[in-house]
């Protein structure tokens, strides 16, 4: 007689659609799933080894699973044949299993969905199988598997570690154990979860990426930097780790090192738009505008345009006096947001591009882009109050009121705006008119010098000076 053993070791991968009967959904093709993010994106799920191992867990424990009568052996029997169509081997299961049939015949179809990537409905079996028999390792383990696919991380690290309190020891169990308790920032339970999944697979990487992220986390990054050291050594075409290394190197304050692991993804082809833009601010913090423009531009044409990064990214360079590379940043961002800027970021870009032109002596040129800005934004202090002050300097004390009087309406700018508005009353020997609004200034923003301004103007108008 074929044995148990020998029935579960023949199931086969799943690759069809049985009917569905109404006590549980039968088995259904899906389309390939989308990566979903997590602490990291797992290689385990298309490892072959893994698969192995998945279907190992179709064999029996004796310590903690549900005893199996001479009914359930003899049915079991029955579905043997049918573990050469898997489909047929689902339907079947699904007509056998009831709320008093053993448990082994939910696990059963609970692992034919799981390995078909039907998530809910196998964690309804896997619940129903620990349901009727509360010790069920492989169905606690089946349960933590599936919620670590549905991104439902409390729920895996509460049964993954039930299964490894029920004595399941294995790699796959404390990594996906770690790979859960990392996805919740838990890194020094992860740590200890991926070097326990490690002693078991020494070799994995997936395990070797989650421990360098949790040490990493831990701001062990002299560790992290040696652990990445070590797998580039033996996996040099895992790329995921030399960015990693200069994560750590970052860390470290070795910007050098940092920007060498950079350099080689770039110039290899494979580094993501986030990784360029590392890359530019290493060199923008180590002062090589050129290379920090570069690295920039690289980023952008590597498909990684968002705007507001990049205009920060233009207006730390203008910063730095850098402002040819700053204008050539900008240049590249209006061709790259051309039509997909929204009004926030064309009013940022607008002001940069003002500020620009002022520095370079245009100042001309930033009239209208300001006045762009407000019409934008009319609540735009900033470009309110440079506009007021650009008139204010070219002698057109009307237009420059206008502007500070929008300004002074505004909570951010209420003390800077008054205290221009009560130099153009001043100027105008308005001091009546000035006295109230440097009191104003000063009392939001005190300033030694607006404080003897004030004493002086009340002094003269004691005395009847102008008015």
């Amino acid at each position: 007689m074929k044995t148990f053993l020998s029935l579960l070791f023949l199931a086969p991968v799943l690759n069809a659609v049985p009917a569905a009967p109404a006590t549980a959904p039968a088995v259904q093709a899906s389309a390939p799933e989308k990566a979903r993010p997590g602490a990291y994106a797992l290689e385990l799920w298309k490892d072959p080894n893994f698969a192995k191992f998945f279907l190992g867990t179709y064999s029996v424990f004796p310590d903690v699973e549900p005893p199996l009568s001479d009914k359930d052996r003899e049915l079991l029997n029955q579905l043997l044949p049918m573990m050469s169509k898997p489909v047929e081997a689902a339907g079947a299961l699904v007509k056998l299993i009831t709320k008093d049939t053993n448990a082994i015949f939910d696990l059963t179809l609970g692992n034919l969905y799981l390995e078909n990537g039907q998530y809910e409905p196998a964690a309804k079996m896997f619940q129903r199988a620990v349901d009727k028999f509360p010790s069920f390792r492989r169905a606690w383990r089946g349960l933590g598997m599936v919620q670590v696919r549905q991104q439902k991380w409390l729920g895996a690290v509460t049964h993954l570690s039930r299964a490894i309190g029920l004595g399941a020891q294995d790699g796959p169990s404390y990594g996906l154990y770690g790979f859960a308790l990392l996805s919740l920032d838990r890194a020094a339970s992860a740590e200890s979860a991926y070097r326990m999944a490690l002693m078991f697979q020494p070799d994995v990487l997936d395990w070797k990426l989650g421990l360098v992220r949790c040490v990493l986390k831990q701001q062990k990054a002299a560790e992290a930097a040696s652990l990445c050291e070590e797998i580039i050594r033996d996996n040099p075409d895992r790329t995921e780790f030399i960015s990693l290394q200069s994560e750590a190197y970052l860390a470290m304050k070795d910007n050098l090192k940092a920007a060498e692991n950079l350099e080689i993804l770039a110039r290899s082809g494979v580094a993501k738009p986030e990784e360029l833009q590392r890359l530019g601010d290493i060199y923008l913090v180590s002062k090589d505008p050129a290379l920090a423009l570069s690295a920039y531009k690289r980023a952008i044409d590597a498909g990684g345009f968002e705007a507001a990064k990049v205009i920060s990214q233009a207006e730390n360079l203008s910063m730095q006096g850098a402002l040819t590379e700053a204008s050539a940043l900008i240049q590249q961002a209006r061709e790259a947001g051309a039509g997909k800027l929204g009004k926030e970021d064309e009013v940022r870009l607008l002001k940069l591009e003002a500020r620009l032109a002022v520095s370079a002596g245009r100042a001309g040129d930033a009239i209208p882009m300001l006045q762009r800005a407000v019409e934008l934004n009319p609540l735009d202090g900033g470009a309110l109050m440079l506009l007021g002050q650009h008139y204010m300097d070219g002698k057109d004390g009307a237009k420059a009121t206008g502007y500070f009087e929008r300004a002074v309406k505004l909570k951010d700018y209420e003390a800077s705006a008054s205290l221009r508005l009560a130099t153009l009353h001043i100027t105008a020997n308005k001091l009546a008119d000035a006295l109230p609004l440097l009191k104003r200034s000063n009392e939001l923003k005190a300033n030694d010098s607006v404080a003897k301004l004030i004493t002086d103007i009340e002094r003269s108008l004691r005395k009847g000076g102008a008015k």
